[in-house]
């Protein structure tokens, strides 16, 4: 690539010279792809505020529909799925540098606009949670935070946050088994068995999570100079994931709630948008009663005819969805704005990839869809390779109900799983790729943005490992002979591949490798590692 490396010692260099795992490869410049919306600089989005116009969105001053992705993990990796034997319970990190890079990178490209995130902001009750213990708040898990919403920014990326989520990976509080929501923790700390009642009717459980809301949207972030609540990074809030779906508590109290904490984000945080997903609320339930709240912003839904086809009014095998799309003329009737927040994509939700395209050909179509984001997507793993599949139960006894991130984790250039081959994965991937770029107003979806230089992170015994780039399908290997460098592999690796092993190394085992972006368009290439004889023209 006529690439020279200028080196100032002629030594060899005994063991590998490599990259260390979770290092931040060399970033794709978030210019390569398009502005996030049709006719607004990056610049423009990134520095408004998404605001509602009665049943509509703005941003800077122009009509917005959003589209992406929920990335549950960003703020705190393992939290929210349901353990598994590869990702036990209790082993909670934070996401590495690189793995938010590679995310953005990726949302970025499939013409994401808006990400939405549970672990920002709804983690209570563990070690590594932004509230570990009641009213007191882990300095280390807002740094983080703070490093993922500068990040956001930098990739020209909104966000919506959260209060109260999934739970399932962390331990529960009376440390036996997992729990189901977050805001349990504060049940227990209350000594409130009765949580799916008390939590919205106990005036110190509901301060326990204005206390939680607060030190959230309060927080300033070092590196932006902003709280939260002042940060346009943050397109809004959720109140918490699926409110009252299993625990029966009376429409009217869910309201009242509602009504409670809702006027209180406004008046903490009000120039963001307050987005509900409850029973009784905006999870396919929404009264009349409820959409007269004034400060409710969107009301948010789910869409899965794997968990829901009766309650989701639709099937697998065609993209219809009328209860969704009555839902959504509701929600706009009454001058409020409508999300369908989490969506499968995959195959047990639509049986083949013509069913999703119109699903997403109907959201486009309906003006009064606000936005979406499917569920889920994931990024590489430090090291190599991919991130494990979450709530891996291989899918027994069926994928066809259940949980399990076999059949909905989303890794963006294909992974065959137990529920999809690894190219009907890339296909539905580019399905929604081409919608988020509709929603965004783009007649057709650009071209395949850059990727950037992979990162070699281990050369041993002739086995080449490394870091891959965003949105690459395909990589090369080059390794350096006594006449320069020759390509040993040719388009013959893959993220899944488990690296890379020299059929004949040599004595010198010197490599770098390079990405292919879908439409074949050659990356930078990695810096040379290995053991490399490092002399002047190299």
């Amino acid at each position: 690539m006529g690439i020279r490396y200028i080196l100032v010692a002629a030594v060899v260099i005994l063991g590998a010279l490599v990259t260390p795992a979770g290092a931040k490869p060399a970033a794709a410049d978030p210019g390569g792809a398009p502005p996030p919306v049709a006719g607004l600089s990056v610049d423009e989005f990134r520095d408004a505020f998404v605001q509602r116009d009665g049943s509509a969105l703005t941003v800077a001053g122009r009509p917005f529909r959003f589209s992406g992705a929920n990335v549950e993990w960003l703020g705190l990796m393992n939290y929210g799925p349901d353990p598994s034997a590869a990702v036990p319970a209790g082993s909670q990190r934070y996401p590495t540098e690189y793995e938010l890079d590679d995310v953005f990178a990726t949302a970025r490209e499939m013409g994401a606009t808006v990400l939405r995130s549970q672990t920002l902001g709804d983690t209570v009750g563990c070690p590594l949670c932004v509230e570990p213990a009641p009213g007191q708040f882990n300095p280390d898990a807002f740094a983080h935070l703070d490093l993922v919403v500068a990040k956001a920014r930098e990739y020209g990326l909104k966000l919506i946050g959260e209060f109260s989520g999934d739970a399932n990976g962390a331990p529960a509080p009376d440390q036996t088994s997992p729990s189901a929501d977050s805001h349990d923790w504060y049940c227990t700390w209350r000594h409130r068995p009765d949580c799916g009642q008390a939590f919205f009717t106990d005036p110190a459980i509901i301060g326990d999570y204005q206390r939680h809301m607060s030190a959230v949207l309060e927080h300033v972030n070092p590196r932006t100079g902003l709280a939260y609540k002042d940060d346009p990074t943050f397109a809004g809030w959720v109140d918490g994931n699926n409110l009252n779906l299993l625990d029966g508590a009376p429409v009217p109290a869910v309201e009242n709630w509602l009504r409670t904490v809702s006027d209180f984000f406004r008046s903490v945080a009000p120039r963001q948008l307050f987005v509900n997903i409850s029973l009784g609320g905006g999870d396919g339930f929404v009264t009349d009663s409820v959409l007269r709240l004034p400060n409710v912003d969107v009301y948010a839904t789910e869409y899965y005819p794997h968990w829901m086809p009766l309650i989701s009014g639709g099937n697998r095998i065609d993209g219809n969805a009328p209860k969704l799309h009555a839902t959504a003329a509701q929600v706009a009737a009454a001058g409020k704005a409508f999300s369908a927040i989490e969506f499968g994509w995959d195959r047990t939700d639509f049986s083949t990839p013509a069913a999703l395209r119109d699903f997403l050909t109907g959201v486009a179509s309906d003006p009064a869809v606000a936005g979406d984001n499917f569920w889920a997507l994931q990024a590489h793993a430090p090291g190599h390779g991919w991130q494990p599949i979450p709530a891996d139960t291989g899918c027994s006894p069926t994928c066809e109900w259940g949980e399990d991130g076999n059949w909905w984790a989303l890794y963006y250039t294909g992974l065959a799983t137990a529920s999809h081959d690894a190219a009907d994965m890339a296909t539905r991937a580019q399905l929604l790729r081409d919608h988020s770029y509709a929603m965004a107003g783009y007649p057709t979806p650009p071209a395949h943005s850059p990727v950037a230089a992979p990162a070699v992170t281990s050369v041993a015994d002739g086995t080449v490992l490394f870091e891959g780039a965003a949105g690459s399908p395909t990589y090369s290997v080059q390794r350096r002979d006594p006449g320069g460098w020759a390509t040993v592999c040719d388009h013959c690796t893959t993220d899944a591949a488990g690296g890379w092993h020299d059929p004949a190394p040599t004595t010198s085992g010197c490599y770098r490798v390079l990405g292919y972006n879908l439409d074949g368009v050659a990356g930078p290439l990695s810096r040379p590692a290995g053991t490399c004889e490092l002399s002047e023209g190299t």
